[in-house]
């Protein structure tokens, strides 16, 4: 029986269960590229509520499993969706003739940003490997430069050498950094509110801009 399916018979039973337990139950019980877990570990976060997705991610940045890394990877996805995006998932690693995105989220705007997302213990990645997702996208007309953009999604707040390095970088202008926790509040005020003009202001906040006049952050706050 498929994850979901166990899930809609007894959803006690998964409710108080961890993340790592969860994957265990979906497919072969391995997040993997050629495996069967994913999946149905997908369709089983799109359909639990928003706190259980929140609990779940930070699982993943305070247990230490085998898959926690890639099951961050869909449940920051996940988030995504619940945001309004069209989120077409990426691969858990990289290949030679594959890239290595963690996923493309397509706003109905028509905007898509390139999502990484990285664990507490994973900052030593280049902005110019993900800059090199994004023009071999371009490059093979899977995305426009003028309409694209980078997302940084990463778990936790203390998050100053990353932007440094972002403000030193020759792509400052096209990404935008995030904290896991800060995306799940979002969610949980799109939940709440349940506005597509909020949603539309949210969804903003995501894409780079040069914030010199600050109204729509103002509106949004309030």
């Amino acid at each position: 029986m498929a994850l979901y399916d166990l899930w809609k018979e007894n959803p006690e039973q998964f409710r108080e269960k961890r993340v790592d337990q969860i994957i265990g139950f979906a497919g072969d019980g391995k997040l993997g590229d050629r495996n069967t877990a994913p999946a149905e570990f997908r369709a089983f976060l799109a359909r639990v509520p928003a706190e259980m997705l929140a609990r779940y991610a930070e699982e993943c940045l305070t247990k230490t499993f085998p898959d926690a890394g890639l099951a961050l990877q869909d449940i920051v996805n996940e988030v995504a969706a619940r945001l309004g995006f069209t989120v077409r998932p990426g691969r858990y690693r990289g290949t030679k003739n594959e890239i290595g995105h963690d996923g493309i989220w397509t706003g109905p705007d028509g905007h898509q940003m390139v999502a990484e997302v990285k664990t507490t213990d994973a900052y030593r990645l280049p902005i110019e490997t993900v800059a090199t997702y994004r023009r071999e996208l371009i490059r093979q007309d899977r995305m426009s430069e003028d309409n694209s953009s980078i997302l940084l999604i990463v778990g936790r707040e203390d998050t100053g050498e990353l932007e440094a390095q972002i403000r030193g970088s020759r792509h400052a202008w096209d990404v935008r950094l995030i904290s896991i926790d800060a995306l799940v509040r979002l969610m949980k005020i799109r939940q709440e509110v349940d506005d597509p003009v909020t949603e539309a202001r949210i969804r903003s906040l995501l894409v780079p801009h040069e914030y010199t006049r600050v109204d729509e952050i103002i509106d949004l706050v309030f």
